[in-house]
């Protein structure tokens, strides 16, 4: 863990999952589907599972998928958040990060995992307050 470090994070509401993927094009992404849990392009359609996180240099996505939308944030840690997209609201915040790893090949929760994406290191991005939020970058 490390000490508490200074962010923007900016809320999005709820987005149609067509303008997520167009603004996350060309970023890494993770998400869990009915073949198990992935990494990669964000995925055309949304996938039938809970969240969808993103990063890229300088900030993260974290999004609640809910059909075929998306209610996502964005945490700004030194760069600018994908072009595209237009925040509602935006506000000051502190955040820590923790270093912690996927799931292991044993792990069958979220389906079969394949070597790609099971047991590598990610950090979590822990912002705290009234409604605390954890964003997610695969390192690597």
């Amino acid at each position: 863990m490390t000490d508490r470090r200074s962010a923007t994070l900016h809320g999005y509401g709820r987005l149609p999952w067509t303008d997520l993927t167009a603004a996350l094009s060309g970023v890494s992404t993770a998400w869990a589907d009915y073949d198990g849990f992935h990494i990669g392009a964000c995925p055309a359609k949304a996938p039938p599972y809970t969240h969808l996180w993103a990063w890229a240099d300088g900030w993260l996505l974290r999004a609640r998928i809910d059909g075929t939308c998306a209610i996502a944030g964005i945490l700004e840690t030194g760069g600018s958040a994908p072009a595209g997209l237009i925040a509602l609201r935006s506000e000051p915040v502190r955040y820590l990060t923790r270093a912690a790893h996927t799931w292991p090949t044993t792990e069958k929760r979220v389906g079969r995992l394949s070597p790609e994406v099971a047991g590598q290191h990610v950090t979590l991005y822990e912002v705290d307050g009234e409604h605390p939020l954890t964003f997610v970058r695969l390192e690597g």
